[in-house]
């Protein structure tokens, strides 16, 4: 695999979408599609038989030569199309199940070429060929492209399917998303793009401001905008156990109130200013994975670290609202709040 770095801009490609909570909220019409959702990294893919193919990340990553993406290369050979673009997922994939995110960047990071085999292309969107955009309907351009990558054992249109009530729905969530790992559902009706992840929510405290915008983000901290906090449970001995960052649900207009949060400062480093945990925030999140972390103990002079332990981080937490009926203390910020499915397995990896 060969990756290089471009300042060519892909964000503005991926499509807002609406969350939805629930399979019943989902609004069933002739056009709609429902669609697979992996764990994986969303890239643009350019392909051009006389020049270069690859993908690039939301960071300007962009890869070439590895096996999906030759694969690819070799089925479109085979037809009259000259140039095209595509929105798909790189993900790693073993047999039937695709694996989750924190697998794939070991995967694609590794300098061994059997990982790559595990890293599969799941197209979601045909945007472009040859200079023109593609202004068809989803399912046209899914049954299209199945048909081009029939042969491939690497690259392939996320399945998808057409729905006649919300009873098919429910039993595609337990084959698919209970049953085989898929993050969730894409739903598109008409130009309306909707997702349904599994999800749960949890109660936690906030410990400090991150100095650092994340995603890439331009630093918004010097000017005064806050675009991401640190958050922690407590044990039953009221230490602090932090579990990891959240930025999602956080808009524009509460950066700016957030910095707020300043005055409450009791210590500060390189990337955290620490606060007196006092702010109580439910964060929403689609899964949880085992995690070796941090534990602290709140002194006069700040947190201090000590010791770490084996539990849980979460994955895509989304601000919900702030708990100003809560308080920092074990009764309402608790570990308990884990699911037991979650404790048992960070105990029987641990």
């Amino acid at each position: 695999m060969l990756e290089t770095f471009t300042d060519l801009k892909i964000d503005h490609l991926k499509p807002n979408m609406k969350f939805l909570k629930d399979i019943q909220e989902i609004q069933l019409t002739p056009q709609t599609v429902i669609q697979l959702k992996v764990d994986g990294e969303f890239n643009l893919l350019v392909y051009d038989r006389n020049d270069e193919t690859f993908t690039i990340n939301k960071w300007g990553r962009k890869r070439k030569d590895f096996p999906a993406l030759n694969e690819l290369i070799n089925a479109l050979n085979q037809t009259p199309i000259q140039k095209a673009e595509f929105l798909c997922e790189l993900y790693a994939k073993t047999g039937d199940k695709p694996l989750k995110l924190p697998d794939f960047i070991h995967l694609v990071k590794s300098d061994n070429p059997e990982d790559h085999l595990k890293i599969h292309i799941g197209i979601w969107d045909w945007i472009k060929t040859d200079g023109h955009e593609v202004n068809q309907p989803y399912e046209w351009k899914y049954q299209e492209l199945q048909e081009i990558f029939k042969n491939c054992t690497h690259v392939n249109v996320l399945p998808f399917f057409k729905p006649n009530n919300h009873a098919e729905i429910q039993t595609l969530w337990k084959i698919y998303v209970e049953g085989q790992s898929y993050e969730g559902f894409v739903i598109r009706n008409n130009h309306e793009i909707f997702k349904l992840k599994p999800h749960g929510d949890i109660d936690v405290v906030v410990i400090a401001i991150n100095k650092q915008s994340s995603y890439g983000k331009k630093n918004l901290f010097s000017q005064q905008m806050v675009t991401s906090l640190h958050v922690a449970l407590m044990n039953d001995k009221g230490e602090f156990i932090e579990i990891g960052d959240f930025a999602s649900g956080i808009d524009a207009q509460l950066r700016k109130a957030l910095w707020k949060l300043m005055e409450y400062k009791i210590a500060e480093d390189d990337k955290h200013v620490w606060i007196k945990p006092f702010l109580i925030a439910q964060i929403e999140y689609t899964d949880l994975f085992p995690s070796k972390n941090k534990v602290y103990k709140l002194t006069s002079e700040g947190y201090k670290k000590i010791g770490e332990t084996n539990l849980i981080r979460l994955r895509h937490p989304r601000l919900i609202r702030f708990r100003p009926d809560k308080n920092p203390v074990p009764n309402d910020i608790s570990i308990r709040q884990i699911p037991t499915k979650y404790l048992i397995e960070v105990n029987t990896n641990g």
